[in-house]
């Protein structure tokens, strides 16, 4: 009985976890036509805004990152995240590249976005405004890729 009633708790443990992961759809919209869509999913502010223009991003960074498809200006991807504060990021990859495409200057040559839709001045955006809170189940949110 005892046996019975210790394997029944640790079942319970094993099977019960603080941290489910749930899904997070994010829609991209283009200036663009077609290609493929980078997304970078970030949870610590050291790390974001980090990366140029012409550099692979450091995969220690992000938390999570996806490749998806623009077709008639739209695309979609889905995370599986636990819920929590994110920020996302991401690109038009245009050249196929696995980078955001800069000129000489270092400045975005490809369409780019984050969430909550803002834009920085001479940089990334704020963290704290482009932070979101993912605390529903199947919580949609919308990222305007656009050129500078």
């Amino acid at each position: 009985m005892i046996k019975k009633q210790v394997f029944f708790l640790i079942f319970l443990l094993i099977t019960t976890n603080s941290s489910k992961a749930e899904i997070l759809t994010v829609e991209v919209i283009s200036e663009h036509k077609n290609g493929p869509v980078l997304l970078a999913v970030y949870d610590k502010r050291e790390y974001f805004g980090k990366t140029k223009a012409n550099q692979k991003a450091n995969p220690k960074h992000i938390l999570l990152g996806a490749k998806g498809l623009i077709s008639n200006y739209k695309g979609e991807v889905t995370f599986d995240l636990p819920y929590g504060n994110y920020v996302i990021a991401g690109i038009h990859d245009l050249d196929n590249n696995g980078v955001l495409t800069g000129n000489f200057l270092g400045m975005p040559k490809e369409p780019f976005g984050f969430s909550n839709n803002k834009r920085g001045n001479f940089g990334p955006p704020k963290w704290e405004d482009v932070l979101i809170k993912f605390s529903e189940s199947n919580k949609k949110i919308l990222i305007n890729l656009k050129g500078i």
